[in-house]
């Protein structure tokens, strides 16, 4: 049968489409991740878990839905490092389902819908490369000279939070994505609360981690100095 040239130039572009997505040679190392910026006073040749990784996964996987505590998708939860590791084999990121289920096809490639992008596929193959450990940088620096929702909160909102507060359906109906959404919730003192992980409030980040003393005090000098 022949097939118009309408017909074959569709088939042609599926072809190719699902070639490439299968092409991923995962034996070659991608390029390393951007350095950080000045202020990081840690090694800029290390890939800290609890700086760059965890806020990666949580965002990405570790989210209402997916692969958080109530849902546990595929029986994996992946919000702490405990978890994490159970799907990496140290040193060997061609070989470990945390970094090659990025890469698979379209039904069982990970996250669904949204998939990392190239420099977040870099920073987990590179800590996994690098032994895969449970460290972090406290000394990653912290200016609190001049702080705004943009340069300071959205940043943390962002990496931290939106995974699972955000989208159409946000978590306990609670969304951080604009500015507003995170005034009203810091009005109503859940913010703070649950940041601290105080008792009588959802702790935040899931999974037992907190955001750094840095980026905690962050939020309260925000909210002290009227949120601008």
């Amino acid at each position: 049968m022949k097939l118009s040239p309408l017909k074959a130039f569709i088939l042609l572009l599926a072809f190719v489409a699902t070639a490439c997505h299968h092409k991923a040679d995962l034996s070659v190392a991608p390029p390393k991740p951007l350095p950080p910026g000045p202020e990081f006073k840690c090694s800029h040749d290390t890939i800290y878990f609890r700086n760059s990784v965890l806020p990666i996964i949580i965002s990405g996987c570790g989210k209402t839905g997916c692969h958080d505590e109530a849902t546990h998708k595929s029986n994996h939860i992946l919000d702490n490092y405990a978890n994490i590791i159970t799907l990496v084999k140290p040193f060997n990121p061609q070989n470990s389902k945390l970094y090659t289920v990025l890469f698979s096809g379209s039904e069982q490639r990970m996250p669904p819908g949204t998939p990392f992008t190239i420099e977040q596929k870099s920073i987990i193959y590179w800590w996994i490369a690098q032994g895969a450990y449970n460290n972090k940088c406290d000394s990653a620096g912290c200016d609190s000279t001049n702080v705004t929702y943009a340069a300071s909160i959205a940043p943390i909102c962002s990496a931290w939070c939106t995974g699972c507060h955000g989208g159409s359906n946000p978590a306990n109906g609670m969304s951080l994505e604009t500015y507003d959404n995170v005034v009203a919730c810091a009005n109503g003192g859940r913010l703070m609360g649950s940041l601290r992980h105080d008792n009588g409030y959802s702790a935040m980040p899931k999974g037992g981690e907190m955001l750094s003393p840095c980026e905690i005090n962050l939020f309260q000098k925000w909210i002290n100095i009227g949120k601008p």
